[in-house]
């Protein structure tokens, strides 16, 4: 007999015990309803993240710069990057290169280049003069003694020449040439009144050739070529540089003054009868140092010998201590050149 069990109609058939339903899945990031967060509050977390790290860095940077000793701060790498920049930009300490060749010395103005650099006011040696000038007026002094030993020597070799008005000559210039050279020279100028000669250089002493030639050793002051001392027709009285040569080059040339073409196009020889090769101006010098160094004597024979340049290096270039002496002078030029020839 079949009991039925209470608050069940008989004939009722049991309920069916439902189905499982599917689980569900998990939650995630513990967000309600087990969701995912939206893309507004990741971008949030992720800011708020790079925002906490730089700020971290930035507290490590300040506390590890305060710790450090002065001595051993860094300096930034821009900084050294300018001075490397900057020591690179400096212009280089050489001189620029010089302009302009000639002939017999390639040194068409006994004064210097523009951009030569200005010359101190004491030069002491000559040979000091040569590394720390640009101008042969650094040894005017050393000069005027030579002249005037040279004129005891020979007073027709080296005789000044007469003002004209239409003469011009540099501060700086010696004018002076021999004197049938200054006597041509000057009728050329009377004949020609209504144009101007500017000499640019005439005579120029041993120790003044010496610097020019040193000069052009060294590339430096405007010269490229020069004549080593001695040897220059400057040294003679018998050349003249002459601004704008073109204008009086046949009224020089039909008075024997000879002009030596387009290799230095301002230079002018005088070629007449009296024209003799000397040296009376290294003979000049010779005297001079003699006179002055009575314990180191040099040959006085005008030749510029080694010995002659070595003493010459070590002359001051303001000029010796002691006036020319003609008496000496004639004594031992009697042997010259233009001794013999008068």
């Amino acid at each position: 007999m079949r009991r039925d069990l209470p608050g069940r109609d008989a004939g009722q058939s049991s309920p069916a015990v439902p189905e499982r339903a599917e689980e569900e899945p998990h939650a995630s990031m513990g967000t309600p309803n087990g969701q995912w967060p939206s893309p507004r509050r990741i971008g949030l977390f992720v800011a708020m993240l790079i925002l906490a790290g730089i700020t971290s860095m930035n507290v490590v940077v300040i506390w590890t710069a305060c710790r450090r000793p002065e001595s051993e701060a860094a300096t930034p790498p821009e900084v050294l990057r300018h001075f490397a920049l900057a020591s690179r930009a400096l212009p280089p300490s050489e001189e620029a290169p010089p302009t302009g060749p000639g002939s017999d010395d390639a040194y068409l103005d006994d004064e210097p280049a523009a951009s030569a650099p200005k010359e101190p006011k004491r030069a002491g040696t000559v040979h000091q003069a040569s590394a720390r000038s640009c101008s042969t007026s650094s040894v005017d002094g050393l000069s005027r003694q030579i002249i005037a030993q040279a004129r005891c020597i020979d007073a027709h070799a080296f005789v000044p020449v007469p003002a004209r008005p239409n003469l011009v000559a540099r501060s700086h210039v010696f004018l002076y040439i021999e004197a049938s050279a200054r006597d041509r020279l000057v009728s050329v100028l009377d004949a020609h009144p209504d144009r101007t000669m500017t000499v640019n250089s005439s005579l120029r002493t041993v120790a003044q050739q010496y610097l020019v030639w040193r000069w052009a050793a060294s590339k430096r002051c405007g010269v490229q070529l020069a004549t080593p001392p001695g040897e220059s027709n400057h040294e003679t009285g018998l050349a003249l540089d002459i601004l704008d040569a073109s204008k009086w080059r046949s009224a020089l040339e039909a008075s024997d003054f000879h002009w030596l073409g387009a290799i230095d196009k301002v230079h002018f020889d005088y070629k007449g009868n009296s024209a003799l090769p000397h040296n009376l101006d290294v003979m000049a010098f010779q005297q001079l140092w003699n006179r002055v160094h009575p314990e180191d004597t040099i040959e006085e024979t005008g030749r510029y010998s080694a010995a002659t340049e070595q003493r010459l290096k070590q002359s001051p270039a303001a000029g010796f201590p002691v006036e020319p002496r003609c008496d000496q002078a004639h004594a031992t030029a009697l042997g010259s050149p233009r001794s013999r020839a008068r």
